[in-house]
């Protein structure tokens, strides 16, 4: 899945992601500000990032926030 390119994605949208994939890999997640510290680091600004959500892990961090959706 994939999301049209004029729509970002927010820090929280962000966040939720990275969970979801942490989760699919049998990874503990970070807390938020260690997560949003590391995107810095990488110069990734999460309030205005150009990343889209593909993949698995996109599938189920959207059908975990929208449940009735599925």
């Amino acid at each position: 899945m994939t999301l049209p390119p004029n729509i970002r994605l927010g820090p929280d949208c962000l966040y939720g992601l990275y969970v979801s994939w942490a989760s699919l890999h049998n990874f503990r997640a970070k807390p938020d500000q260690a997560f949003r510290a590391g995107m810095k680091r990488c110069g990734v600004d999460v309030n205005d990032s150009h990343l889209h959500m593909t993949g698995p892990a996109a599938a189920d961090y959207i059908l975990s926030s929208y449940p009735d959706v599925a």
